[in-house]
């Protein structure tokens, strides 16, 4: 209890500590609601930008994608009719020169006249014909591909591009392609003078090289390096042009399509005003910007596009950096404010094939996430990579042998079939390696087992629900037997409705199900397997064709549907059969009925195409050795990335509004938080004047006053509080009724002990004791009895227990000893058989006592004892300086009969020499227990003793107690109750 007034004002009381934890607990619950409140606002926010930003994003990415293949495609055009051309001339070395007898109308009267035996001589024709090797794209064919390119070429109202906006569009293509041309013609003719100026060098380091030869080579040499000088300045200045005519091809374009376009995204709910977005290509050329097609978007980020920060995360994305760290670094969005503006910034890049991109970037990441899995195949696959590229060389060699002859297409080649038949075996080892090797087999077939058994319990479930549809229209159709329940029609209607729409649910749920057959789009493992299979196939398809759609439409419907993905395969394999069977430079292979060549444009022919496939099989997915990033995956991947589209998302608006809800929040939470404190104070208070009441009374019951009675408060905690209370009180005043009884009977038990030690044998002995009961009264007992001509008994004993029924067995049994003693026994066997006979007569059985009796004579200095279960005596033996223990035991008086406790009994004597000390006490002082539970232990005693031995007796029993009070931390001489384990007794005789 808190005495100090001041200090009870001053600290918290009830009223404000529940007020205190009720505001807390408030506040607390409005807080985290307003907490997952804003959270939800801020995601319903994102989700709704994100929703109104998808279509129009994905829109803006197929613009873009469409805009490169319209450019690309109008430069193939311009780069295919310089090609052709040349082509023409590179070609024509493979044509065959064919002799023929000459043919016509001439040739035809010769051959009569040779026939009738005319001397005619019919002449030779020496003519020119196509090879294998000759077959190129034709004019036609571009002409063709012209066609289809400019027919994308269409005004906002689906009318054809006039012809001389094309006419300038398609001259813009035919400079760049013609830059492109000459960069690449002046690389080639730089590769060619290396080889040539070789070949000089080779010479002039002959020793007997003639000296005109020697001047011709060095002028050779010199006008050779001329050129390479010239061709390796036209090579910048050819990719300048090249590089500028793009951009200006695109803007042409994008000026043309500006109308479409802003229809178009107009169309799918882009908001102007709050979103802008911005097109790079991957040097960091703007492509497209909506605030130019706008007048709304055009201020949307304004400020934002000079702000340093975001400037330099834009430049994050082009020069060096690796498409893959800008994918990592750039995939949370960043948040800028400008102006007092809120601006969200997200970074999406754009690929030019996504199919090929998707796939290398589920493979980028399946690696990253699990290594381990895929090792052994990745292992494997650089095995079988290096096998194709042995494979590769050879064909290529043999490729070259074949057009140098000219005269057999490569299909008609043994050599080459056998080389490609050797391919095909390679390509088939790999997929037979990835089918055994991919880790998801199991997941595959823990899938479609769960699908099976789903789609196996819905058909049952339909069936048997029929079935009882049926078994109830029948009971409706014909009434029940007798003896049978009978079901009212209503009833019996209700149920069939039940179960006619739970049969439709199943049904449902079945066609759902069955839409999933198949389905890769939410299946992770099946994209990762897809993705290391099908890289390869997509790349070379990709460089094959240029697409007539866009996007990424196809690789999520290739995805989602098995015959689309079975239809994709099959084109694959055509496709690769068609390179690898030499057959025919540009016809394809025909496909199976009901699958169409539809991935776009073939550019390339199947020489081409075969380089290119040589490359991607003879490559492994990731390099060997410890360098990360490295590969055909990670190749791909940043060789397809077209640019990066940027958008600007302007959410200063709803942040406000969000901003806005969360003051209010706060008002509200303020406003509720302090009615609950007042409410709170107040209930405290009604609360706490109860309480009041209980208290002061309490105070008085500890101030002394046990006549206080607490005012019934009624059923509750308070009420239970003050009738326990009173409960308490009325045993408080038992207790100290009790205790004042206690104390008296420790008084009268004190009488019992002896008063003063004996004197009468001062001359000889000196005494000493000591007694302390653990409750005022106990069990224990010493006594020292005068028996006349020079002797003296002593006797200490221990009742079982403690408490007031040990102490008056005791009172007992000291009367019976001192009453045998007056007799005139002097035996001590015989006392312990007396004494022993009336306690187990008279007390119950767990009731008994050690005790040891001993009688002293002066005369002799003789001490006999006898002992009854009690502790064994410690003697200081002063003639060495030693403690002993003496020997005993017995069984304690009243546990059993006399005839028993008889043979346990013994008496034994010892003669004390001068300063010899017997000590002798009962077990609560080797038991006494500090307040750690430790014990006082017999060592500890036996020490003390053995340190003050030659001390009077009293003296040496002061200070064991001293010891004992410190060991225990309890004061043995306060009369009462104790905390000690036991009740103490303790007495010392030493010789003089």
């Amino acid at each position: 209890m808190i005495k100090n007034k001041f200090l009870r004002a001053v600290l918290p009381g009830i009223r404000a500590k529940l007020s205190f934890f009720t505001a807390a607990l408030v506040i607390s619950i409005l807080g985290f609601t307003s907490i997952i409140h804003y959270s939800q606002q801020t995601k319903a926010l994102e989700e709704k930008l994100e929703s109104e930003l998808k279509a129009p994003l994905e829109y803006v990415n197929s613009v873009v994608l469409d805009l490169e293949n319209l450019s690309r495609s109008m430069i193939l055009i311009e780069e295919f009719k310089v090609r052709v051309k040349e082509k023409k001339k590179q070609l024509s070395k493979f044509k065959r020169t064919v002799v023929q007898k000459e043919g016509g109308f001439f040739g035809a009267l010769k051959a009569l006249g040779q026939s009738i035996g005319l001397n005619v001589k019919r002449g030779n024709v020496y003519k020119s014909v196509d090879t294998y090797f000759t077959r190129y794209l034709s004019e036609k064919e571009i002409q063709e591909f012209e066609s289809k390119v400019r027919n994308e070429l269409r005004k906002e109202n689906g009318a054809p591009i006039d012809a001389p906006v094309y006419e300038k569009i398609r001259s813009i293509a035919e400079k760049t392609a013609l830059a492109r041309i000459s960069a690449e013609t002046s690389k080639i003719r730089i590769e060619e003078i290396t080889e040539e100026v070789k070949f000089l060098d080779a010479e002039l380091a002959k020793p007997d090289l003639d000296p005109k030869k020697k001047k011709a080579y060095l002028t050779d040499k010199d006008k050779l390096e001329k050129e390479r000088k010239a061709a390796e300045k036209a090579i910048p200045d050819g990719e300048k042009r090249a590089a500028s005519g793009e951009t200006a091809l695109t803007k042409a374009l994008q000026n043309f399509f500006r109308g479409s376009f802003k229809d178009r995204i107009s169309s799918l709910g882009l908001l102007p005003d709050k979103i802008r977005i911005l097109a790079y290509d991957r040097v960091g050329k703007e492509t497209l910007d909506t605030g130019l097609l706008f007048s709304q978007s055009s201020e949307t980020g304004k400020k934002l596009l000079t702000q340093t920060d975001f400037t330099e995360s834009r430049k994050g994305l082009f020069g060096d950096t690796d498409v893959l760290e800008v994918i990592q670094n750039k995939s949370e969005p960043e948040s800028y404010e400008v102006g007092g503006r809120q601006y969200e910034v997200v970074y999406r890049p754009v690929f030019r094939n996504p199919s090929t991109a998707e796939r290398s970037r589920s493979m980028a990441e399946e690696i990253a996430e699990n290594p381990k899995d895929w090792a052994k195949y990745i292992e494997e696959d650089r095995k079988i990579s290096a096998e194709i590229a042995e494979i590769s060389q050879r064909l290529k060699a043999r490729m070259s042998e074949l057009r140098k002859d000219g005269k057999a297409k490569p299909s008609s080649d043994k050599e080459f079939k056998n080389l490609a038949l050797a391919y095909r075996q390679m390509l088939k080892k790999r997929d037979t390696k990835l089918e055994q090797l991919q880790p998801y087999g199991s997941v595959f077939e823990k899938n479609e087992k769960k699908w099976n058994d789903d789609h196996k319990s819905l058909k049952d479930k339909i069936a048997n629900t029929s079935k009882e549809i049926l078994e109830w229209e029948k009971m409706l159709k014909f009434p029940p037997k007798e003896g049978e329940n009978k079901t009212s029609p209503e009833e019996i209607q209700e149920k069939i409705r039940v179960l006619e729409s739970q049969g439709e649910e199943y049904k449902d749920s079945l066609i759902r199900l069955e839409s999933t057959k198949g389905d890769w789009g939410n299946s992770y493992e099946h994209k990762a397997e897809d993705a290391f299979f099908g890289l390869r196939e997509a790349a070379l398809e990709d460089f094959t064709f240029i697409p007539f759609k866009t996007g990424p439409a196809g690789i999520r419907r290739y995805y989602k549907d098995e015959n689309e993905r079975k239809s994709v395969k099959i084109k694959w394999r055509l496709l690769r059969e068609w390179v690898l069977s030499g057959n025919s430079e540009t016809e394809l292979p025909k496909t199976p009925k009901g699958i169409a060549w539809d991935s776009g444009i073939l550019v390339r022919s199947r020489s081409e195409a075969e380089e290119v496939m040589w490359a991607l099989d003879s490559t492994p997915l990731v390099a060997p050795g410890e360098e990360e990033g490295k590969g055909l995956v990670y190749d791909l991947l940043r060789k397809d990335l077209l640019g990066y589209n940027i958008i600007l998302i302007d959410r200063t608006e709803g942040i406000r509004q969000m901003k806005s809800n969360r003051e209010e929040m706060i008002r509200y939470t303020g406003i509720i938080g302090t009615i609950a404190i007042l409410l709170a104070y107040g209930l405290a208070w009604f609360v706490v004047r109860r309480i009041r009441v209980i208290s002061k009374n309490a105070e008085s019951i500890g101030e002394g006053n046990l006549n206080v009675e607490f005012p019934p408060a009624g059923y509750d905690e308070i009420g239970v509080l003050s009738e326990s209370l009173n409960d308490m009180v009325h045993g408080l005043k038992e207790r100290e009724e009790m205790k004042g009884e206690l104390l008296a009977a420790e008084e009268i038990q004190k009488r019992l002990l002896p008063e003063k030690l004996p004197s009468s044998l001062n001359d000889y002995v000196e005494f000493g004791a000591f007694y302390k009961a653990m409750t005022g009264v106990g069990g224990d007992y010493y006594d020292f009895i005068e028996l006349g001509g020079g002797k003296i008994a002593i006797c200490i004993g221990d009742v079982s227990n403690h408490g007031v029924g040990p102490a008056i067995v005791m009172a007992l049994f000291r009367a019976q000893i001192r009453a045998i003693l007056r007799k005139g026994e002097r035996d001590l066997k015989k006392i312990l058989l007396e004494a022993n006979g009336y306690l187990y007569e008279d007390t119950p059985d767990h009731i008994f006592i050690t005790f040891f009796l001993a009688i002293f004579d002066s005369n002799t200095s003789r001490l006999e004892y006898i002992s009854a279960g009690h502790m064994k005596p410690l003697f200081f033996d002063a003639s060495d300086g030693k403690i002993k223990e003496l020997p005993a035991g017995g069984l304690p008086i009243g546990m059993d009969e006399n005839s028993f406790f008889e043979t346990t009994i013994e008496r034994r004597a010892l003669t004390l020499d001068s300063g010899d000390v017997f000590f002798e006490y009962t077990d609560g002082l080797d038991e006494a227990r500090s307040p750690n539970s430790d014990m006082y232990s017999r060592e500890r005693l036996a020490k003390l003793l053995h340190a003050n031995g030659e001390k009077r007796p009293e003296e040496l029993i002061k200070v064991i107690v001293t010891d004992v009070e410190s060991h225990t931390q309890q004061d043995l001489s306060a009369t009462g109750f104790s905390k000690l384990s036991d009740d103490i007794a303790m007495i010392a005789i030493r010789k003089r």
